[in-house]
């Protein structure tokens, strides 16, 4: 997993918040077998929110592409 790239869920499991070390251009969440389940193109910056209340309990893939076309991966549970 990437270590410039931090994701949680919040306590009510109904955002995850994503930081990265440089500025985020598309957020994707995909399940274990690599289906898109939430995206989120055109935001900005080093920390976004993303909804995920929609989202059963289970463990995600979390794929970041930066404003320099990198990608970024990582991997959040949510309760």
């Amino acid at each position: 997993m990437d270590k410039n790239l931090t994701v949680y869920p919040i306590s009510t499991g109904d955002q995850l918040n994503v930081f990265a070390a440089d500025d985020i251009s598309r957020i994707c969440v995909m399940d274990m077998a690599g289906n898109v389940l939430a995206n989120a193109d055109g935001v900005s910056g080093k920390q976004n929110i993303l909804d995920i209340r929609h989202l059963p309990g289970a463990t995600y893939i979390v794929e970041v592409t930066f404003q320099n076309h990198k990608t970024g991966r990582s991997v959040f549970v949510k309760m």
